[in-house]
């Protein structure tokens, strides 16, 4: 069986194997006696797994005096608007994101709608590991629960005060959306009728039961690529299972790469802000190099830290950037929210092809030419993670190195990444190279990683 997997993160399991309600319960005490008071916004995706973890997160929130505001099936970053529209303490999201079906999890968040930092971590950490000396309160204390059907309105009123959509209004534009079965099935329609958009949707019924696995990488994206090949659209959107990521298909139907997609909301942020501002960008170390092509352009500085959101909203915080995000299809926007959120990326792209009158495409074919190879293993455990990394140090010697989250290993015109996963059970390997055929070769050197001596 493999170990439940608990990071910054947050938890992820399976489904009838290593995740169970009592982990849920476990987690929402804990999380109850790290807030301490007031109430917690509990909501999830779709998945079939989701009342089963959402009714004891519940019990095990109030049963510690902690009030709950339950918004039902919304994306992640819809929990961490309504934080703040209700001053809570904090938000449980029951998701495993972009994993597959049989996988579900939960995401914890501070009181200012982001996830916990490192110290705060640290300190929710060290309660759950008692969680059986957590007092419970008696019967006049309990928690009380109510709902707020009105979140996903909410999520795209905040979206909108701070957006200026009066250019996508007028300009007409198509677009065809994947949402996977998921949350965005919900949040979209709300979002489009207000941009005035027209739109079509595939896997548009909120079941649960994805169409395709919901992580929004090229070789999931067949159906999507093949309608929007067929013409007609401006431009095509994909998210993951609880609506934070979201990657782009060009008017071609040409799927433009987790990395493009995240350049092209930074390409637009950075190009708003005034030449005199001091311009920053906060990037995860597996971002692709066309971030800092696009950085210079607007004469940006890009910091890195260690893959994670939680990581890259810390980083965002500490350098007062005005941008950030993931090259996984990300966009952080700190102006809206403390989180990745794709109502906010789908918003700003419209914005971008409204208001200089291009096409996807077009822009895209102005940023600097790379080549991401990105291949993953599973693994069993920790030590076997260590072991192959340590072979990946023998075989890249004399290249500089980066410790910070695995091994990132640089080169004059590229970089190698090998890290443990936060979410899954796996080892990631990302080779970005000016060509395909100079990171294939650097991955042959990597034979170590077969499934034979893994």
């Amino acid at each position: 069986m493999k170990p439940l997997i608990m990071s910054m993160s947050g938890m992820r399991g399976i489904v009838g194997e290593n995740l169970h309600p009592q982990i849920a319960l476990n987690m929402a005490m804990a999380f109850g006696a790290f807030v301490k008071s007031g109430a917690v916004i509990v909501g999830g995706d779709t998945r079939v797994s989701h009342a089963m973890l959402k009714n004891a997160v519940i019990s095990g929130l109030i049963s510690v005096g902690i009030d709950v505001i339950d918004i039902g099936f919304v994306p992640t970053p819809t929990v961490q608007h309504l934080i703040r529209h209700h001053h809570a303490a904090g938000g449980i999201v029951i998701t495993a994101s972009h994993n597959p079906i049989m996988w579900n999890g939960i995401k914890l968040m501070n009181r200012t709608g982001s996830f916990l930092d490192t110290q705060e971590y640290a300190d929710y950490s060290a309660i759950y590991q008692n969680v059986s000396a957590i007092p419970l309160v008696s019967w006049d204390k309990l928690g009380k629960v109510s709902e707020n059907p009105n979140a996903l309105e909410i999520h795209v009123d905040e979206v909108l005060k701070q957006l200026d959509i009066s250019a996508i209004q007028k300009a007409g534009l198509k677009v065809l959306v994947d949402p996977v079965n998921a949350t965005g099935c919900m949040a979209n329609p709300i979002l489009f009728n207000r941009l005035n958009v027209k739109y079509e949707m595939i896997n548009d019924e909120p079941t649960g039961v994805f169409a395709h696995n919901p992580e929004p990488v090229r070789a999931n994206l067949t159906q999507m690529m093949e309608k929007m090949k067929q013409g007609g659209f401006d431009i095509g959107f994909v998210q993951d299972a609880d609506a934070d990521r979201l990657v782009i298909f060009d008017e071609t139907g040409e799927f433009i790469g987790e990395d493009n997609s995240l350049a092209f909301g930074l390409d637009y942020i950075l190009s708003t802000l005034p030449n005199n501002e001091d311009k920053k960008v906060v990037v995860n170390l597996s971002t692709s190099l066309v971030i800092e092509g696009i950085a210079k352009k607007y004469n940006a500085q890009v910091f890195y830290t260690k893959v994670g959101e939680s990581n890259v909203t810390q980083g965002i915080k500490f350098h007062q950037a005005q941008v950030g995000g993931e090259g996984n299809g990300g966009v952080i926007y700190p102006k809206v929210g403390w989180g990745r959120d794709s109502l906010v990326g789908m918003t700003i792209a419209l914005k971008y092809l409204a208001e200089s009158k291009k096409n996807v495409s077009e822009i895209v074919a102005s940023y600097p030419k790379y080549y991401l190879l990105r291949e993953k293993i599973e693994v069993s455990n920790r030590d076997e993670v260590n072991g192959l990394l340590q072979k990946a140090e023998q075989v890249f010697q004399g290249l500089p190195v980066n410790k910070e989250d695995g091994l990132k290993f640089s080169k004059p015109n590229g970089w190698i990444h090998i890290r443990p996963s936060n979410t899954e059970s796996i080892v990631r390997i990302f080779i970005e190279m000016p060509t395909k055929i100079e990171a294939d070769a650097l991955f042959d050197q990597l034979k170590i990683f077969s499934t034979s001596n893994a």
